[in-house]
């Protein structure tokens, strides 16, 4: 018990630090009575918008058009920007056995996460930061785009094998946001004056329509198991299955669900009369009935935010001081593509280890990741970055940081 209260008081004193994303524990074979893991971070990727951009967003400073044009230039037909973070805790206890004669203890896991991002068009970033004047005389389009943001807290209990350290669990889910929207077609086009606006909309918008913390109820599944396979003779790897917060969510709350299907044109009106934050239609639901868009409140169930990823891991059985390690992480969405990565670890002491790895995908395209960690006896302090980039320079798109607690007793 005076171990648990050693360890927790340890954790309590890094938790309020930077949060950070899992960092991979590799495979070992030590026999622990007691585990506590506390891990937590943000990261942030976008194929085209550079961090001297997003960096105004999170840490204030002025956009200048310098900034708009190296952001907007490099765009492409498709592009992608999201974000994933959170913290969790998670609580191992070997001693007590599920089963007795099994090799498993149990579990227990609290957390927080956010995932959000979007697939969009160049058009749709150039309305967005230079307005509607830059296409005067052409036609805006944002067909294919499509957004989504979900945040929750969860809670689980579950089982975890006593040598392998692989583990699986049940979760619930309190949703807190919810939030979507896709656009099959979208197109804006407006005159060279810009006063005759001709409008082609074919999509779906989503959100709550109130602020109640609890939005929804969500049941999933967490999965982490180890697969030992021979790659070269008298030496064994393992292939690590991995999946997290896959489960479906109940939205309690009605959510506001609006379909917009219309091809319309509209003269002697400015754009910023018809969209801006006193525009004519914002506030009418007549009006916007008469355009086309019709809403509606439903509750609905929806897939949780959850990822798979399937890789070689390290081997801390080992002697070795460089390892491979190498895999595929993939969310269910279209709006983050497969993540595949590559890297080498190196452990000069055992109370020491490094790594670097290559990746491209995700929400953004090639990345570059770095971490460390360090081992004091019963405690080590993991940190790492998927991005390493997003600290050296501002041409990076995005930046990432996570950190790792572990005590073992």
């Amino acid at each position: 018990m005076k171990g648990i209260i050693t360890c927790i008081a340890f954790l309590n004193f890094f938790q309020s630090g930077v949060f950070g994303q899992l960092i991979p524990l590799g495979y070992d074979t030590l026999i622990l009575h007691h585990e506590i893991i506390v891990e937590g971070g943000i990261d942030f990727a976008s194929t085209a918008i550079q961090k001297d951009l997003s960096g105004k967003f999170l840490f204030g400073g002025y956009i200048d058009n310098t900034i708009k044009d190296n952001s907007y230039n490099r765009h492409g037909v498709v592009n992608r920007i999201g974000v994933y973070g959170g913290i969790n805790l998670e609580y191992r206890n070997y001693t007590k056995k599920v089963f007795k004669k099994k090799n498993w203890g149990y579990l227990i896991k609290v957390g927080a996460d956010v995932f959000g991002g979007g697939v969009y068009s160049q058009d749709l970033f150039g309305l967005s930061f230079y307005g509607n004047d830059r296409y005067k005389g052409e036609t805006i389009d944002f067909s294919g785009s499509n957004f989504s943001f979900m945040s929750y807290q969860k809670l689980g209990f579950g089982m975890v094998d006593i040598k392998s350290k692989s583990a699986i669990s049940i979760n619930l889910y309190n949703i807190n946001s919810s939030l979507r929207s896709s656009f099959r077609t979208g197109e804006i086009t407006q005159d060279i004056n810009g006063d005759q606006i001709e409008f082609i909309l074919d999509g779906d918008v989503e959100l709550a329509n109130n602020n109640k913390f609890n939005q929804g109820i969500g049941l999933g599944f967490d999965i982490d198991f180890k697969l030992p396979i021979s790659i070269f003779k008298d030496q064994i790897s393992y292939i690590q299955f991995k999946a997290k917060n896959i489960g479906v969510a109940y939205m309690n709350e009605k959510q506001n669900v609006y379909s917009i299907d219309t091809a319309i044109s509209l003269n002697g009106f400015e754009f910023e009369q018809l969209i801006g934050g006193h525009s004519i239609i914002s506030d009418s639901l007549s009006i916007l009935d008469s355009l086309g868009v019709h809403s509606i409140e439903k509750n609905r169930t929806t897939l949780l935010p959850g990822y798979l990823q399937v890789g070689k891991i390290v081997n801390n059985n080992m002697n070795a001081k460089l390892q491979s390690f190498f895999g595929i992480r993939f969310y269910p969405t279209l709006i983050f593509s497969p993540y595949i990565y590559t890297g080498v670890q190196y452990s000069p002491f055992k109370t020491v280890v490094f790594g670097l790895n290559v990746g491209y995908g995700g929400f953004g395209k090639f990345r570059t990741g770095i971490y460390s960690n360090f081992n004091f006896g019963n405690y080590s302090v993991g940190l790492a970055s998927e991005n390493f980039l997003g600290f050296v320079t501002k041409k990076a798109s995005g930046q990432s940081l996570f950190i790792r607690l572990r005590c073992a007793i």
